[in-house]
């Protein structure tokens, strides 16, 4: 039975894109804080402690891409079925995408109890720090299915057209590790001291909280989180969701490991060279999250507009997307090449950083505009459900980069500077593909096949 359409089909355009973009680029900022508060609070341990919990990182990271094999597929099937005005069917999506996620997460259990510390030990060979990253990583692991079962519910409620929701669950459940750390680190009052294995244990329970608020978000009915177990129609089957999430799971895995590439070259040169692909990584940060608030907007947008047979809105939304964003990347781009140093700043203030980072961040803003209209795009038409070409675009980029990591940076000298031009040159590349590849259009059709039969 249908449903009223949601608003993405039936608002303002600019309203709705800007409505959906800003809740969406706090979140994302809060996720970047998130990563950092249980480094923060275990400063206090040594630094052997703060080297396990910052590296630790790159491990989630990798699970966490792991879960878009759903969350992507579970997006683009609500956010179409939705558009379609079919709620039940879109609360079926929403059931499977959870289960799996749950699912998939015991993977990264079996690590926790039975791998971690080997995949610790592919990361570092210092005893201190290893036992402390095992200490963190094992209790993180253990309880992947957690995590991935929140992103999974944020990814719903953000297909259902609400962003602000999630915005106020994730701030929630941040505030909330934020507090236990020093009390489960330091046993602070009538807590226990565990050290480094008490931020863990913090950041497990803050994210508990976080799925038992979507779940009883669902159990209410909330009108942005359809679920459902049976509904009339062609079935919604996980396998279908996998499809479409694999090949934009690909993409995620593949960035861990090239820049863990990026950094085994810059090491080669020396400590500063390696902390400022480091540093300048998280400076650019701050564009890639405006660029993908807009892009996850755009990609709510098409797939509830090609759920409604709408595909001029749906070429639109991201048309406008990217015009918006291009103020930001400008902007970022002027910033980052007049005054270096004021971002370099934020993260170290050792001179020979300050040398070569200048000359590196001027580099890499010569490519954020172009980086920019990529992030948008293949997001946006992400959301139609048309993954396969954008996932090969950028895995053949990726698996050259890696390669051309040691190859450029000993040509005439340049050093970690070649990483850089290596990073612009390609960025360029890749946006002008994905740009020749949109304008053919044929992501318009959506998944009407697939919902129209047996999803």
């Amino acid at each position: 039975m249908s449903t009223a359409l949601p608003r993405g089909v039936t608002g303002p355009l600019g309203r709705e894109l800007m409505r959906l973009a800003v809740p969406v680029f706090f979140s994302f900022l809060l996720r970047i804080a998130y990563q950092w508060v249980d480094a923060l609070w275990v400063k206090g341990l040594g630094v052997e402690a703060t080297a396990a919990v910052t590296t630790s990182v790159f491990v989630m990271w990798s699970v966490y891409s792991i879960n878009d094999i759903v969350g992507i597929g579970a997006a683009a099937y609500v956010s179409q079925l939705l558009g379609a005005g079919e709620r039940a069917r879109g609360g079926v999506a929403a059931f499977h995408g959870l289960r799996a996620s749950a699912l998939l997460g015991l993977f990264g259990t079996l690590a926790g109890f039975f791998a971690v510390r080997h995949i610790y030990q592919l990361m570092s060979t210092d005893a201190g720090v290893v036992t402390h990253g095992v200490s963190y990583l094992s209790v993180l692991l253990v309880f992947a299915p957690i995590p991935m079962m929140a992103l999974t519910a944020e990814t719903v409620m953000r297909a259902a057209g609400d962003t602000r929701t999630p915005l106020i669950v994730d701030l929630f459940a941040i505030g909330l590790n934020a507090v236990l750390d020093p009390l489960l680190i330091y046993g602070w009052g009538p807590f226990p001291r565990m050290g480094v294995a008490g931020a863990a244990w913090a950041t497990v329970i803050a994210q508990t909280v976080m799925v038992a608020c979507y779940v009883t978000l669902a159990a209410r009915g909330h009108r942005a989180f359809p679920f459902a177990r049976t509904a009339p129609g062609p079935p919604i089957r996980t396998a279908g969701m996998a499809r479409v999430g694999a090949p934009g799971a690909i993409i995620g895995l593949l960035f861990s490991a090239v820049y863990i590439a990026f950094a085994r070259a810059a090491g080669a040169f020396g400590p500063a060279a390696l902390a400022v692909v480091g540093v300048a990584n998280r400076v650019e940060a701050l564009h890639f999250v405006g660029s993908v608030s807009f892009g996850s907007a755009a990609a709510t947008l098409v797939g509830q507009n090609l759920g409604a047979k709408r595909p001029d809105r749906a070429v639109a939304a991201i048309l406008t997307a990217n015009r918006w964003n291009l103020w930001g990347s400008g902007i970022l781009t002027v910033a980052f090449f007049a005054v270096p140093g004021v971002f370099l700043n934020f993260f170290s203030r050792d001179p020979e950083v300050h040398r070569i980072g200048a000359e590196y961040l001027r580099v890499l803003s010569l490519c954020l505009p172009f980086v920019g209209i990529e992030i948008v795009t293949a997001e946006g038409i992400i959301g139609s459900g048309h993954t396969r070409a954008i996932s090969a675009i950028f895995t053949t980029f990726s698996l050259l980069r890696i390669p051309l990591a040691f190859i450029v940076p000993a040509w005439n000298g340049l050093g970690v500077i070649g990483i850089a031009w290596l990073i612009t040159v390609t960025a360029v590349l890749r946006s002008m593909i994905i740009v020749a590849w949109a304008m053919r259009r044929t992501w318009l059709s959506g998944l009407a096949r697939e919902l129209e039969q047996a999803g």
